[in-house]
């Protein structure tokens, strides 16, 4: 019999969640919004990073992508994420060998402070980008050069260098032949920052002002609230909400406790509350969905060799730690590629198989003496003999319940097999630093990974190249990093999707160098003060096209860019809620909680 100890799941919360757009209900009538109130927002992260061209956590985001604006957007209210043109004028063109992307940019565009948007704003933010890449402050630099191009060991920018051709055009020439250019054009580390007001060779700290070109004025960080007011100079029409504040909350049970009451809007929750959601009369709660935030519990791949990866994978309880740990938060993890991004197919993962698991140690001569008819006794006793079948640590950060329920499931499950598992706790400062710069020192442990933009080789690149930070699974496989390397470079459709099949396929059922576990699938909850939401798999948080209840906004409409991915004609489809394209997004609100936990892309935060 299993023994656990009920934790209730509580966790450091952002505000970006769930997936997909669905219609929003309102739970009860209400008096018509005013534009004259603030929007409230709830959350116990302001981010860690100031700098658009540096953040790299979902909390930073969630400040950034109110104030700045890259080139690109994605079209959050359309499920296929499109890609719509924002700062840009049109969808760009490329030369015929692919070196080369031409875009035109949109005139009448200015910076807060007042200073206009052109082509040399442009280039002086992609050069300070680069700069900054190159001097090795970014953490973001290893999306901006991603290939190994001279065998050395060390990324090759992607950019080359960005060309001023008049007032209102750009070009960007590239090293080499990049698929995802456009995509990565959407990430907020390529978006358009002031450089004239920018430090040069180091980064924007959290205390100095943040000037976009975005619908919000970033108007200061008291360390209690972070206050915006829209802009009346944007460009591109006028929001229901004039006014928003980030409100900090040390809990998410503090503001779930907020949401009850009324006194915000929306925020990160703590599930323990969903009843009470679920029966207050001034709360909508949207229904779960399936999105592209990942969650696995990574392994050595140095010290722990492919049939042991493979035999902990098949040990692995997953309905118990689906159903009691994650309360179905989570939907079984089926690829490394979740849905929502492009070219997700879903494998044959492994599944709770103890007999199967049993096997692979008996084949490897590793069971001493115990066979597939020992009892569960017998293999607990091994793993408990001081001579196991092996022994691992599981490392995770102190007080995040899930992550340290997970581990004493590990412990159970691993014992049936003869493994013994030791929990070691560290300040998450210090498992940060262990998946980053030690990750030698971990065996087992769990983390997220939500995308930058919608490629697949956003999850499969950072997360398995040996040459990225974010492989602290320290896998180094040569068939591997060919088919990623050649991913990025086909820009036929056809052939690139069966590329990324055949990756994707590889890695769950041959490679196996995680266990997969899941795919966030929350429930979104917020006032009924406020309407038209969008839930989207990008996780984003974006407050442009949010409106107060019977309130209306006026903006202007864009068009889709046909930028491949699989993705079929903009004219076969129908937005499939109402907002903004490009600018639609969701409170994706703290449901997936141990999942929004892991994202620290560097981040997995």
């Amino acid at each position: 019999m299993k023994k656990y100890s009920v934790i209730s799941i509580i966790g450091i919360l952002t505000l970006s969640f769930l997936v997909f757009s669905v219609p929003t209900g309102i739970a009860a009538p209400l008096e018509e919004g005013s534009s004259d109130d603030t929007l409230l927002v709830g959350t116990t992260s302001f981010g860690s990073d100031l700098d658009p061209q540096n953040a790299w956590d979902s909390a930073s985001f969630d400040i950034i992508d109110q104030v700045s604006e890259a080139l690109f957007a994605y079209d959050l209210g359309d499920k296929y994420l499109r890609i719509v043109p924002r700062l840009a004028a049109d969808c760009g063109e490329w030369s015929d060998d692919n070196l080369e992307f031409t875009v035109s940019l949109r005139e009448g565009v200015t910076f807060h402070n007042g200073k206009p948007f052109d082509a040399d704003a442009v280039k002086a933010s992609f050069d300070r980008l680069n700069h900054l890449v190159e001097l090795g402050e970014l953490q973001t630099a290893e999306l901006y050069e991603p290939i190994d191009t001279d065998g050395d060991g060390y990324g090759e920018l992607v950019i080359g260098e960005t060309v001023v051709v008049s007032e209102f055009v750009v070009k960007f020439v590239l090293n080499y032949e990049f698929v995802p250019f456009i995509p990565l054009l959407c990430f907020g580390g390529s978006m358009i920052v002031d450089a004239s007001v920018m430090p040069e060779d180091t980064i924007l700290t959290p205390e100095d002002d943040l000037i976009g070109t975005g619908p919000y004025k970033f108007m200061g960080n008291d360390g209690e609230k972070v206050d915006f007011e829209f802009y009346e100079d944007y460009y591109h029409g006028v929001p229901s909400v004039k006014k928003l504040s980030f409100v900090m909350y040390q809990t998410s049970s503090a503001i779930s406790t907020a949401l009850l009451a009324g006194d915000i809007h929306m925020g990160g929750y703590d599930p323990d509350f969903l009843i009470s959601f679920y029966n207050s009369e001034i709360l909508t709660v949207e229904p779960p969905k399936a999105g592209s935030i990942i969650t696995y519990m990574g392994m050595n791949n140095i010290l722990i060799d492919k049939p042991m990866r493979q035999a902990i994978s098949y040990a692995m309880d997953y309905e118990y730690i689906i159903a009691s740990i994650y309360r179905n938060l989570i939907v079984r993890m089926t690829s490394v590629v979740p849905p929502g991004i492009a070219f997700h197919k879903p494998q044959e993962v492994a599944t709770y198989d103890v007999e199967a698991a049993r096997a692979i140690i008996i084949a490897e001569g590793l069971s001493q003496g115990l066979d597939a008819d020992s009892e569960d006794d017998e293999w607990v006793d091994l793993a408990e003999s001081g001579n196991p079948v092996a022994y691992y640590n599981y490392t995770y950060n102190l007080g995040n319940v899930i992550r340290e329920d997970i581990g004493v499931e590990t412990q159970y499950d691993l014992s049936l097999i003869g493994i013994e598992v030791e929990l070691t706790g560290v300040t998450w400062i210090e498992f940060l630093y262990k998946l980053f710069y030690y990750p030698y020192e971990l065996n087992l442990y769990l983390i997220g990974w939500m995308p930058d933009y919608n490629d697949p080789s956003n999850y499969i690149n950072p997360l398995f190249s040996n040459t990225s930070m974010s492989n602290s699974a320290q896998v180094n496989d040569p068939w591997l990093m060919d088919k990623m390397t050649e991913g990025l470079s086909e820009f036929d459709d056809e052939l690139r999707q069966e590329l990324y099949y055949d990756i994707q396929e590889y890695i769950a059922t041959d490679l196996m160098p995680w266990v997969f576990i899941g795919f966030n699938n929350g429930v979104s909850v917020h006032s009924t003060d406020v309407t038209d939401l969008q839930r989207n798999a990008m996780g984003y948080f974006y407050v442009f096209p949010l409106t107060w209840y019977g309130d209306e906004a006026e903006w202007d409409e864009e068009v889709w860019c046909n930028t491949g991915s699989a993705l079929p004609n903009a004219t076969d489809l129908e937005r499939t809620s109402p907002g903004i394209p490009g600018y639609s997004a969701i409170v994706m609100l703290g449901v997936a909680v141990p999942t929004i936990i892991a994202i620290i892309k560097k981040k997995q935060k």
